[in-house]
């Protein structure tokens, strides 16, 4: 029998994720746990669409597009959701 937590405190768990935003030509670093963003990605909006995904990009192109330009970086912005189950 498994037992789970149904609100448990994942912000110990945090990860530093990298993003782009919606026009792919801004990075956000975002600060938040795995769980957050997995709800994100599988929501719905009020319409019953599909939420657009968040692109993910890996630290080496962060890094790339910090040094071309520092301007395109922004954040760490803490991301937590609760799902809505």
């Amino acid at each position: 029998m498994m037992i789970f937590n149904i609100r448990p405190n994942t912000m110990n768990y945090s990860q530093i994720q990298y993003a782009r935003t919606e026009n792919k030509k801004k990075i956000i670093i975002l600060n938040g746990d795995l769980m957050s963003l997995r709800c994100r990605q599988r929501n719905r909006n009020m319409d019953g669409s599909k939420v657009t995904p968040i692109s993910f990009v890996s630290y080496k192109e962060m890094e790339k597009e910090k040094a071309k330009n520092k301007s395109k970086v922004y954040g760490p912005f803490n991301f937590y959701s609760m799902s809505r189950l």
